[in-house]
């Protein structure tokens, strides 16, 4: 006989299968990277809370060290201070600015040969502390007259020396006329940061016999002896 089809052929109960899943692992990463920069921030907030709080603390130690130490400096003696720095610094820059011409003569004295007299000197001096010479001169002959030349043109302190007017005289002598540039450096007074100038010697003359005279500073090198 056949069973009708509601009838079950089985009295074993079915059990719905199971639709729990094990999570994966890309999600545990996630949230163990997750909680590991959540830690990392909250540890630097609280060191820089901390460092705050330090340096507010280290600033107030110093505020009050200084404000101590105002309290125990003099005033007057402040001032007196002060006032010498004034005073020191206005003098450094008067000897600056301080035309001194013991420096121009002395290059004078050491580049002047013993055959070469000087009559006149005049001197003009320019706002930017560079000055210039006129000197009226007299040499013993042509020789000596190109032997001062020849020194004036290695003094670097004389620039663009220039003999004009030369006359010979009634007794051999030779009149000339000098103008030249002088280096602003030999205006300036000797200070302990500025070393003096180097001042050659007179240079040593040997005879020739040209007696032509220099019409310029760049005579050529002649040697005679010094007079």
């Amino acid at each position: 006989m056949a069973l009708s089809p509601g009838i079950p052929t089985s009295f074993v109960p079915k059990q719905p299968a199971s639709q729990t899943r094990r999570p994966s692992g890309g999600h545990n990463l996630f949230l163990v990277v997750a909680l590991f920069l959540f830690v990392l921030a909250v540890i630097a907030a609280i060191g820089t809370y901390a460092y705050d709080r330090y340096l507010t603390h280290s600033l107030e130690a110093k505020a009050a060290e200084l404000a101590e130490a105002q309290r125990q400096v003099n005033e007057d003696q402040v001032e007196e201070f002060v006032r010498l720095r004034d005073r020191l610094t206005y003098g450094r820059d008067l000897l600056n600015n301080h035309v001194a011409l013991s420096q121009v003569f002395d290059v004078l004295e050491a580049q002047t040969l013993a055959s070469v007299r000087f009559s006149s000197l005049d001197l003009t001096v320019a706002d930017d502390k560079t000055a210039q010479i006129e000197i009226d001169g007299v040499a013993r002959n042509f020789n000596a007259l190109a032997a001062q030349s020849n020194a004036f043109a290695a003094e670097k302190g004389i620039r663009r020396a220039i003999f004009s007017g030369i006359v010979v005289n009634d007794n051999n002598t030779v009149s000339f006329k000098l103008t030249a540039d002088l280096d602003s450096k030999l205006l300036i007074s000797k200070t302990a940061d500025a070393p003096p100038a180097d001042v050659p010697e007179t240079p040593a003359v040997a005879p020739t016999p040209a007696q032509t005279p220099p019409t310029s500073t760049t005579t050529p090198a002649t040697s005679t002896p010094q007079l």
